[in-house]
């Protein structure tokens, strides 16, 4: 969406994108233009809708053809319409949409909802038609939600604006979960799960074709919003990315959590680049590298959407770890501990002084440990779980408790009540209790203690709840830079000396002491100072990964033979039609771990670090970790200490451990290089790494440049 500019004149403040919104997601006055009797018709259940849910503002059905629509007065068009109106709801053919459109800017209304399909998802007719309807609300600075989409509802205003069938004949309950959904049909799978999990809607937003108010817009709209303490979003791709980092950012400074389902995370369809880079940086791992630098929670159903949003909604928010697990089964408590411990989470014993307390009040044959098992005399000796709630709630040291009851319905009242007035209200909770009557269950949520099926769910929620609030610990990340559309232009990668020249020129980062020859005469010449043993390389811009290609030759123990390997592989590159620029002749540097580095300029979120273990086989045993830019060498240090292999860094049973702060601060100086360069489109270091002196090294490097800023290979 864009806003309206105005004069020096002008002293009246233009309406944020976020205002703008709010009046449509509010609005007390809606227009319904192609009103229908007949509920088939999508005219028709949007007026029912807002009928139907007792919308309090007033409904303007419009069609030129009725006087009257389900009991409402009709009228012939926008412009009849005495007043203006805050939204206006298009069911109409995607040819009627565009006249529609002015004559609601010619009557000031405040934003438009359009159902109609047949733009950008036909065809070239249709983008063209998409880009008519776009301009025409973008000019007069009024939103537009659609097309191709479902409507928007506000639960806590009773306002209905959608033709789903999903939601016919229903009422929409009030509450603070917000939902943006790029799909309409899971949008509405969302609003069914989320009603019959018990949850509340603040807003609902189908964002469709996204020809204007796109799904960032919204997300911006949702963290500013009071009625919403939780959003969920149903995400099949950003189209503006620094709008969505900011509004991330904003939400993580507000510690609203954001629930994400995101599409198209196999890797099938998706472009590597000539470098390693390329191939880990694909579009899946960036979307999920801004998810965790946003502390944003991604899940992998609507199910488990449902089931984190429940206990974000009803628990106290920490950033713990230890759980205690009370089961009235052992065999479900041992199920409850192993899906504890498999999400990350920690189960440890009790002190003396808790044991000896709980050893008071658990039949003889039950130990006093976590997990508690109640056994079966729970039935007889009904204030059991009321008093070991106690004793867990008088500062044992726990930071959340995991429950399973199963059955039981001769005492699941005595058991709903214990839980309701005793389970702590300081720290998040999560029960599975199975077998239950329906009216339990109903009992124990409406005190807000989430209530699970499934053992696995309960301790993912948990674990999800612990993980953000330990998300929201670390700083807030900092402001992105400019986003260039579609990211920076590519251009060729030039040749590795000459990319070693740009990168250790330009930062601290070492290279091995070597030389560069055009052939393996001028190598015996420039070369005679080198000590072995030694590599040669070829220097083609048609062979970048030279090892299983002919174009390394390692461990030589002397020039002469470093020139005939040279001589070689010159010779072989040039039978088989590679074009050669010479050899690059490097000692042999030993070292105990090596990286790779890599940069590179996403299309929709920017210029993104690629950090992780190096070597020649980093694509088939990757152990790397995203994030985009801009980085202090802190979060750097966290990303590093983030990877598989960092009990190795700090060395593990002996090893030599890596100055990972060393390596932070080069990585940092690697990165604002990039951000100040914007003619850079690439940067690879495979293998960066830590020398026996504490140096940092480039093995390997590539570096390219946009082609018109090329200079035909040369960074």
């Amino acid at each position: 969406m864009r806003d309206q500019g105005g004069s020096e004149e002008d002293c009246t403040a233009v309406p944020s994108d976020t205002e703008k919104l709010r009046r449509v997601l509010n609005a007390r006055s809606i227009a319904v233009v192609g009103a229908s009797d007949d509920l088939r018709k999508p005219g028709g259940r949007v007026v029912n809708a807002l009928l139907h849910n007792s919308f309090p503002g007033k409904v303007y059905p419009v069609n030129p053809g009725r006087e009257t629509i389900q009991g409402l007065e009709c009228h012939p068009s926008l412009a009849a319409i005495a007043e203006p109106v805050d939204l206006v709801i298009l069911s109409v053919p995607a040819d009627d949409v565009p006249n529609q459109l002015r004559m609601g800017c010619d009557c000031g209304v405040g934003g438009f909802i359009v159902f109609a399909s047949g733009f950008s998802e036909i065809g070239p007719e249709g983008v063209a038609r998409q880009a008519e309807i776009s301009k025409i609300v973008q000019d007069a600075g009024i939103p537009m939600i659609g097309p191709n989409c479902l409507g928007i509802m506000n639960g806590n205003h009773k306002m209905l604006a959608s033709s789903t069938v999903v939601m016919g004949g229903r009422k929409l309950p009030g509450g603070n979960y917000g939902f943006i959904s790029q799909s309409g049909a899971l949008g509405t799978y969302w609003l069914d799960m989320s009603m019959k999990a018990g949850l509340g809607v603040s807003s609902w937003i189908s964002t469709g074709n996204e020809a204007d108010v796109d799904l960032a817009a919204c997300l911006d709209y949702l963290v500013e919003d009071d009625e919403t303490e939780v959003i969920g979003l149903y995400i099949e791709g950003v189209r503006d990315g620094a709008a969505f980092r900011a509004a991330a950012r904003k939400a993580f400074e507000r510690r609203k959590p954001v629930l994400v389902l995101k599409s198209g995370s196999s890797r099938q369809g998706a472009t590597a680049a000539a470098s390693h880079t390329g191939a880990l940086a694909g579009e899946d791992e960036a979307y999920d590298a801004v998810f965790r630098q946003y502390n944003i929670c991604r899940s992998d159903s609507l199910t488990d959407m449902a089931n984190k949003a429940e206990i974000l909604l009803t628990q106290p928010r920490s950033a713990g770890q230890r759980v205690v697990v009370i089961s009235v089964s052992g065999g479900a408590g041992v199920l409850m501990t192993d899906a504890a411990v498999a999400e990350g989470l920690d189960v440890p014993d009790f002190s003396p002084e808790t044991k000896a307390r709980l050893a008071e009040i658990l039949p003889g044959f039950a130990s006093p440990q976590n997990p508690i098992d109640l056994t079966a005399q729970i039935v007889m000796h009904k204030t059991m779980l009321r008093e070991v709630l106690q004793i867990i709630s008088d500062g044992s040291g726990f930071d959340g408790v995991l429950l399973f009851m199963g059955g039981l319905s001769q005492i699941a009242e005595e058991l709903a009540d214990a839980l309701v007035s005793e389970l702590p209200r300081d720290m998040p909770c999560a029960l599975t209790w199975q077998a239950a009557p329906e009216e339990t269950v109903q009992h124990v949520r409406d005190r807000g203690v989430p209530v699970y099926g499934e053992i696995g769910d309960a301790a993912r929620a948990l674990a999800a709840q612990f993980r953000m609030g330990a998300g929201w610990d670390r700083p807030v990340p900092p402001e992105a830079p400019t986003i260039q559309l579609g990211g920076r232009a590519t251009g060729p990668f030039a040749v590795e000396h000459l990319s070693k020249d740009l990168l250790c020129d330009a930062t601290s980062l070492q290279r091995p002491v070597g030389v560069f020859a055009t052939d393996a005469g001028q190598l015996k010449k420039v070369g005679a100072s080198l000590t072995a043993p030694l590599v040669v390389k070829l220097q083609s811009p048609e062979m970048l990964h030279k090892s299983g290609s002919g174009g390394i030759a390692l461990g030589l123990e002397s020039v002469e033979a470093a020139a005939e390997a040279a001589r070689k592989m010159i010779e072989s590159a040039t039978e088989r039609g590679i074009s050669v620029d010479g050899v690059l002749v490097e000692e042999m540097v030993p070292f105990d771990h090596e990286f790779i580095v890599g940069l590179r300029c996403d299309p929709v979120f920017g210029p993104m670090l690629v950090l992780g273990r190096g070597g020649v086989t980093v694509e088939l045993e990757p152990d790397v970790t995203r994030a985009f830019l801009p980085l202090t060498a802190e979060q750097i240090e966290d990303l590093i200490r983030s990877l598989r292999a960092a009990p190795l860094l700090e060395g593990f049973r002996g090893a030599k451990p890596c100055d990972i702060a060393g390596l932070a601060r080069t990585v940092k100086e690697l990165c604002d290089l990039y951000l100040s360069d914007e003619t850079l489109s690439e940067i690879e270091i495979n293998p960066l790494v830590a020398d026996r002196n504490g140096r940092f090294v480039a093995l390997d490097a590539l570096v390219a440049r946009s082609l018109e800023d090329s200079g035909g290979g040369t960074p």
